[in-house]
């Protein structure tokens, strides 16, 4: 997703949000379309949910979903550099880098249980087991910054504007 991301600095923050917004529903889109859950396809996050549950008040919630987000963009290269790792490794380095795939996708995994973001864990237990279809789990990463993306799309696209900054230089 992130080398779809068009950031024109001709149009407002919002439009340019908008934009990312439809692209992130798209992407998010084409994974579920086959998933059993067909709730997936239209899922929208509920920052209640998680204060209930969890007895914490829900500005706190928004907080920790930004600093979720943060983590999903940072993991973005990683992921993909595992996923790569794991398609160039022989056969006795294949188990080696399996497990550092889901070590990865498990240290996401715990926030987004905590934070009960339904479509992230989907996201993050294909990822940790579905090491078959290596494109599969390109397009669940992808997947996975699209939906972090739609959580606070203003937060996101700040981030998401920093690492592009970051990145060139």
């Amino acid at each position: 997703m992130l080398d779809k991301v068009i950031i024109d600095d001709t149009v407002s923050k919002e439009d340019n949000m908008a934009s990312i917004l439809n692209l992130s529903k798209s992407v998010c889109f084409k994974v579920f379309k086959n998933n059993p859950d067909t709730s997936l396809q239209s899922y929208i996050y509920d920052y209640s949910k998680p204060a209930l549950e969890l007895g914490l008040d829900v500005g706190l919630i928004v907080q920790l979903i930004n600093d979720y987000i943060t983590q999903i963009f940072k993991s973005y290269t990683t992921f993909h550099e595992a996923i790569q790792s794991l398609k160039d490794a022989d056969d006795s380095e294949k188990e080696e880098m399996r497990n550092n795939l889901k070590n990865l996708a498990h240290k996401n995994l715990g926030v987004a249980r905590n934070l009960r973001v339904y479509d992230a864990q989907v996201l993050l237990t294909d990822i940790m087991n579905k090491h078959d279809n290596l494109e599969y789990l390109k397009q669940c990463v992808e997947a996975l910054m699209a939906c972090a993306f739609k959580l606070n799309p203003s937060y996101a696209y700040d981030v998401l504007r920093l690492k592009k900054v970051k990145d060139s230089l």
